[in-house]
């Protein structure tokens, strides 16, 4: 039995979905994708989910059209590459229509998260997007809050989804110690869906983009391993689904990681159970 299964995109024009309930254990969340070509236009209405929709590369332009009102009206972003580039992004929530025109070509990804009723749909440009660099030595990494856990930035605008991203520094880490998000603990844990999705690049001259370690366990009350799964990702066109367990990432020597992450729940709502063994590493990582 796998506790932590990846899914490869199979890189087709329009949206593509990747991670349903119909091929997971995930049951608050989903993951789709992106791809179209220079003067390419998809329109599509979201049903029974909402969706935030990540701009990786390239350029979008966006309507979005609710309740009879068209709320996004031809807002434009644009996206060299993630490891220098702020994200723009696109929350979308059910019973929208959604209107995507690309002038270039572009790839998005998207999270969606199972519900009826969200919020009023929102374009976030890059200059909404709040970005920090904590951490120490191989721990040191930039995070990019797009729409926040209660309590962050922009924690106002989804409903259920929780997204944000991450990049390493060549070698380093990403989200260490572990956590995992479970149970129902009133104030130290609450049960969450999450999905991760790389892309990586080496940081020198060579036949490979390098790769990154993803590594999920589970442990006993007496921090005895109940399970414990590597995914080693040499790719950019891959999703991980983490329906449980703790997870954690690592990129190779000489790779630079970018993670994209996003939770979900039966509420908006953050609490996570470190990896306690590492406490002691605390001061590294803030």
């Amino acid at each position: 039995m796998s506790y932590t299964t990846v899914y490869r995109f199979q890189d087709l024009n329009g949206y593509e979905s990747v991670i349903s309930k119909a091929n997971s254990d995930m049951t608050y969340e989903g993951f789709g994708r992106i791809l179209l070509n220079p003067g390419q236009t998809l329109e599509y209405k979201v049903t029974g989910e909402e969706q935030a929709i990540v701009l990786q590369q390239g350029d979008m332009t966006c309507w979005v059209e609710y309740e009879g009102v068209t709320v996004v009206d031809g807002a434009k972003g644009q996206r060299g590459n993630v490891y220098d580039d702020l994200p723009t992004a696109l929350y979308v929530p059910p019973k929208a229509t959604v209107k995507l025109y690309s002038e270039k070509g572009m790839e998005a990804r998207v999270f969606t998260a199972y519900c009826e009723e969200g919020n009023a749909p929102y374009f976030c440009p890059p200059e909404n997007i709040e970005e920090g660099e904590p951490g120490e030595y191989i721990y040191k990494r930039k995070y990019r809050f797009i729409f926040g856990q209660p309590g962050k930035h922009n924690d106002h605008i989804t409903k259920l989804l929780i997204v944000g991203e991450t990049v390493s520094v060549p070698g380093g880490w990403i989200g260490f110690p572990a956590h995992r998000h479970d149970y129902e603990r009133p104030g130290k844990e609450c049960v969450l869906d999450e999905i991760f999705s790389f892309q990586m690049t080496s940081t020198e001259d060579g036949p490979g983009r390098g790769g990154v370690m993803q590594h999920g366990y589970d442990l006993t009350d007496e921090n005895k391993k109940i399970w414990d799964e590597v995914n080693v990702i040499e790719e950019n066109n891959t999703a991980v689904a983490l329906p449980t367990g703790y997870h954690t990432t690592v990129a190779l020597p000489g790779t630079r990681a970018y993670l994209l992450w996003g939770l979900a729940g039966d509420t908006k709502k953050y609490k996570v159970q470190f990896d306690e063994r590492y406490s002691w590493l605390e001061g590294c990582l803030y």
